[in-house]
């Protein structure tokens, strides 16, 4: 029950205060020329002008071919590609945290052309990659077999001066069914990232003068002023799970955040006057 009501506090607090999401990066490749169609082409400014990318051999990547609804990426050389060859983008999501991931591939049943990929990120180059997941791709001749909707990237991508995505073969089995040959093509395209801004700083509660609550990620600190000093502190995960709680909080309490993972939590507050207050924050 207590998760039930937290989860009510949450939507309410969401909607509240407005969280909104925003395209971190997108490839849709609205343009067919080779000299400017292997760009991201949406998304934060810093992330304007990134190339799609190839690794281990495959052929040049054109950009002429019909996708979804403009143009897409294409390549062929996806033979003997099994855990070597793969797409490759990266991105800033410096200041966002639920980060989730959009693509649409396709490959030709005529030409044995690669089936079987999986998405993997990493967060420096050289690195480790890692699985995103329930991010398998089992590609066939059209544009809706091989597509990732709204996934949700790992915690470990969140506030990152760079992440690096590639979609990965996993097997060197063609959409046929025979084996991948070097003249099969393989296309990508509306990849497509999103995420929430997350709060540098939280204002004084609304019509709560005596209570302020103030957030510094780059300091790892949440700091609770109370001028009516409040009779606990608790702050929930978005799952309804306590991770702090204070008794007997002073005036001024600072509660150290570096200990909490990436996400959203819930600040609840019995006050002096027997009222909860409470607050949604992004750490």
């Amino acid at each position: 029950m207590k998760k039930l009501i937290l989860f009510t506090l949450f939507l309410y607090t969401g909607i509240a205060f407005g969280q909104t999401t925003d395209i971190v990066v997108q490839w849709t490749f609205p343009d067919s020329a080779l000299a400017t169609g292997t760009f991201s082409d949406g998304g934060l400014p810093a992330n304007i002008g990134i190339p799609i990318t190839t690794k281990g051999g495959t052929s040049t990547i054109i950009y002429n071919r019909t996708g979804v609804s403009t143009y897409c990426a294409r390549a062929t050389g996806w033979d003997s590609g099994n855990g070597l060859k793969y797409w490759m983008v990266y991105f800033s999501t410096n200041n966002y945290n639920t980060l989730k991931l959009s693509s649409k591939q396709q490959s030709a049943t005529s030409s044995n052309a690669p089936r079987d990929f999986k998405v993997q990120y990493a967060t420096s180059l050289p690195g480790t990659w890692t699985d995103v997941p329930l991010a398998t791709v089992l590609d066939s001749n059209d544009w809706t077999h091989g597509v990732l909707n709204n996934i949700d990237l790992p915690a470990a991508c969140n506030n990152k001066d760079s992440v690096y995505l590639r979609w990965i073969m996993t097997s060197n089995t063609s959409v046929s069914g025979g084996t991948v040959q070097a003249t099969g093509p393989n296309k990508i395209d509306d990849i497509i990232v999103t995420g929430i801004a997350i709060p540098t700083s939280v204002p004084a509660f609304e019509n709560q003068g005596y209570l302020n609550i103030s957030q510094d990620n780059s300091n790892n600190t949440l700091t609770i002023i109370n001028k009516e000093k409040a009779k606990n502190i608790c702050l929930f995960d978005i799952i309804g799970n306590l991770v702090y709680h204070n008794e007997n909080p002073q005036d001024c309490t600072i509660i150290n955040t570096s200990k909490f993972s990436n996400g959203i939590y819930i600040v609840k507050i019995l006050t002096g006057n027997n009222t909860f207050i409470t607050r949604k924050i992004s750490l």
